[in-house]
Formats: structure tokens, sequence, C-alpha cells
């Protein structure tokens, strides 16, 4: 078993550099409030926010990750099944009953390849991508998202600026972020936080800011709730 006990850990000491290695990439690519929302103007009445979907380093990780650990799992209840160790070149060496311990990792395998499947759904899809377009020449807003294939994968909707009440800037005790919402006459408060920017923990003050800047540009209040 000396190969396993050193193939094993070593595989799991490169997948944890990986994942520090890919959060540090991302971190760059979308940091500080640009980790919100990037934001091009490209005239001087419209800003456009890009929302970042599936496609993420560390979802790129999990998804390998999920999928390196399911083959790994289903190669030993394969090794258990065969009676074989197929990690090392004896094959007399102890290998794991395939029952219970080799029909249990089969089910722990298969199961993993379907969480797996999910992950690269989603990034081949770039679920929950899109950008936030706002226009203060003409008084509009567009929201646009991609969403699974079928009637609702791309997803449009719109407000006017006049029915905007107020933009509602609420700074989280903890943990120590912040979470924006555009409250409009019609539709009530719509969010404009991505939900991993509230996981991910982003400073409050980047947060802040891009409010500051929105509700400038817009010209509407901004809100801010403790």
């Amino acid at each position: 078993m000396l190969m396993v006990d050193v193939f094993l850990p070593l595989v799991g000491l490169v997948l944890i550099v990986t994942a520090g290695f890919l959060v540090h990439v991302q971190q760059h690519i979308f940091g500080g409030s640009g980790h919100l929302m990037r934001r091009y103007q490209e005239q001087e009445h419209t800003w456009i926010y890009t929302i970042p979907g599936a496609r993420k380093p560390i979802n790129f990780f999990w998804a390998s990750f999920t999928l390196l650990g399911s083959l790994g799992v289903l190669f030993i209840s394969a090794s258990s099944f065969y009676g074989r160790n197929f990690f090392s070149f004896n094959s007399s060496e102890f290998v794991v009953p395939f029952l219970p311990q080799g029909a249990t990792l089969t089910f722990y395998g298969i199961a993993g390849l379907f969480v797996s499947f999910h992950w690269w759904i989603l990034i081949f899809w770039n679920v929950g991508s899109g950008y936030n377009l706002y226009d203060n020449q003409i008084g509009m807003v567009w929201f646009f998202r991609y969403g699974f294939p079928g009637e609702n994968r791309c997803i449009l909707s719109h407000v006017r600026v006049e029915d905007i009440l107020a933009l509602q800037f609420y700074a989280n005790p903890e943990p120590r972020t912040g979470v924006l919402y555009m409250y409009t006459r019609e539709q009530g408060a719509i969010p404009l936080t991505p939900v991993d920017v509230y996981y991910d923990r982003t400073p409050r003050a980047s947060v802040f800011e891009t409010a500051s800047d929105l509700a400038a540009f817009l010209d509407v209040p901004l809100e801010i709730i403790v």
C-alpha cells in the first residue's frame, strides 16, 4: 500500500495548493470593488456593470476536484470488486473488501459524478452571468442574466429611473460586508449584490463605494441601513 499512502496525500496537497492559487487569481480578476460588479462607462450617460457567472476559477477547481475524487473512489471500488490493487504493481497487496466497503465506495463515487456533472453544466452554460445597464439619459435600467436552457435562458427586465425610490445599503455587522438593493415603486426591492459577494465577505467599503457611485450617477437617494 506504499503507493496509495504516498499518491493520495500528494494529490490532496496539489489540489489544496491549486485551490489557494485560484482563489488568489479570482481576487485579482474581480478584485476590490470590481469583485462586486466590474464597471464600464462606454458613453457619458451609460454605465454597464458586468456580473460574473459560474465560470469562476474557484468553480472550475471544485468541479475538477469532485470529478477526480469521484473517479478515484470508483477506481478503488473497482480494485475491490476485482480483488486486485490497481494502485500497486504488487497485486497481492491488501485490497478493500467489496462488501460492504467497496459497494459503499461505488455509491459515493457515482453520487460524486452527479455532483461534478452539475458543476460542469453550470460552468458550460455560465448560469448567473449577465450585466446591469444604466442609462440616465433615457432614464432606463436593464437587468440581463443567463439562466438554464429553455424559455428562461435569457432573462431581461427593466426599470424606469423615475420609478426608483432609493438605493438601500444594508451594512451587516457580521460578516463585515454589505448588501445593496434598488427599491422601486412597482417591483419593490431588487437585489444588486451578487450572492457570492456576501459569502466571500467582500469588504463593506467596496460595496458602499459602488452604491455611492451608482446613486450619484442615477441621481437617486442612498439610504444606509445598519
